[in-house]
């Protein structure tokens, strides 16, 4: 396979803007066609974890004719429902407190570039170590890492070799970027307002992972009702950090869905 690893928006050596409205999903939507243009690819197949799952099911949803096939780890599909707003559906749901917390441009930035060390051996935890990491309550506690040690022990799924290339590169721009992706909740609710109804028909795959305290396995279980096509995996003991925590039996999943509905040819339609 060749393989595109793209450092997204406001990470690594891509830019980092520090408007929020820069890291609206239409607007990420529009650079990863701009890129595929740039290097004049006309289709390729998109995977993407976490806010990346959400960015590629947006490319499925908008942009079918770029896309060849679709996997998302960890994060399900949902379409947006008009009647309910985005900060509406967050506060109903407790382990979403830390995407509050996140809406105040500065005060999780100033938390969580205080000790850029302290900060990701907290957060790279595999799914049985993630005792002193609690994504509820967070504003009531005063922040995401109140209750984590100043040292944190090491960390069963990435080296300190790893530890130090993230502090090295978020030495370059810090958070600002990275939490812009969860300050255009209301954008994103209206422009995915405007897909309401239509359908991923292109091939697609969901990975859960049993584990993950927010992208809970149940919140993808609708998801045929607007992706007929869509093929599952599901990977046991496994919690948020799928492809550090358990990156056999996800490549097993990913290389054997490629190699069968990632080639067939794909349909175009939104409707």
């Amino acid at each position: 396979f060749r393989v595109l690893a793209l450092d997204m928006k406001g990470y690594g050596e891509s830019s980092a803007p520090p408007e929020i409205e820069e890291y609206s999903m239409e607007v990420l939507c529009q650079e990863m066609v701009t890129f595929l243009d740039k290097l004049g690819i006309p289709q390729a197949v998109f995977i993407g974890h976490d806010w990346g799952g959400m960015l590629v099911w947006n490319m499925a949803l908008f942009y079918p004719e770029r896309v060849r096939a679709v996997a998302s780890l960890n994060t399900p599909f949902i379409p947006a429902n008009p009647t309910v707003s985005p900060m509406e559906r967050i506060k109903a749901n407790p382990v979403f407190d830390y995407q509050l917390y996140f809406q105040e441009p500065g005060v999780a930035e100033a938390e969580l570039e205080q000790n850029l060390s302290r900060t990701f051996k907290s957060f790279f935890r595999a799914s049985d170590d993630m005792a002193f990491l609690s994504v509820s309550k967070v504003r009531e506690m005063g922040g995401l890492l109140v209750r984590a040690p100043e040292e944190p022990s090491p960390s069963s799924i990435v080296t300190e070799e790893d530890i130090r290339v993230y502090v090295q590169q978020f030495q370059k721009s810090g958070f600002r970027g990275p939490l812009n992706w969860y300050r255009n909740m209301e954008l994103n609710w209206k422009w995915g307002c405007k897909a309401v109804g239509w359908k991923i028909l292109i091939p697609a795959l969901m990975v859960t992972a049993e584990k993950d305290p927010v992208l809970v396995p149940e919140m993808s279980k609708h998801m045929e009702d607007w992706i007929p096509n869509l093929k599952r995996g599901h990977i046991k003991e496994c919690g948020h950090w799928t492809q550090m925590e358990k990156p056999t039996e996800l490549n097993q999943i990913l290389t054997e869905w490629l190699e069968t509905d990632a080639r067939d040819p794909p349909v175009v339609s939104k409707l």
